[in-house]
């Protein structure tokens, strides 16, 4: 799945079933460069999401992405990435239910 490529290689397989069993969400980020995360957190305020501070972003190592879709759609695609040991972001103290990461 071209739209997971910016992933670490032992996680792209894992977020390619991920989302293969949703075909209603689509990707819209995986790997950000750190100026790209940057760009992101000095433009934070105008984000509906939360921004990782630059260096902590698990987009910069390879091993987060996002996906966009119906909320109902994204909340059952979370939860079963929980139970595949992910961590997802509609569970973090400021919900970002689009994020997931390993």
């Amino acid at each position: 799945m071209s739209a997971l490529s910016g992933l670490h290689p032992g996680l792209a397989p894992y977020a390619a079933a991920l989302v293969s069993y949703f075909p209603g969400l689509k990707v819209t980020s995986v790997y950000r460069s750190p100026t790209t995360q940057l760009a992101l957190w000095r433009n934070r305020a105008r984000n509906p999401y939360p921004v990782a501070t630059p260096g902590t972003s698990y987009h910069e190592y390879r091993r987060a992405w996002d996906m966009v879709g119906p909320p109902e759609l994204l909340e059952l695609a979370g939860r079963t990435w929980e139970s595949w040991g992910g961590t997802w972001g509609g569970r973090f103290s400021r919900a970002d239910p689009i994020h997931f990461q390993a």
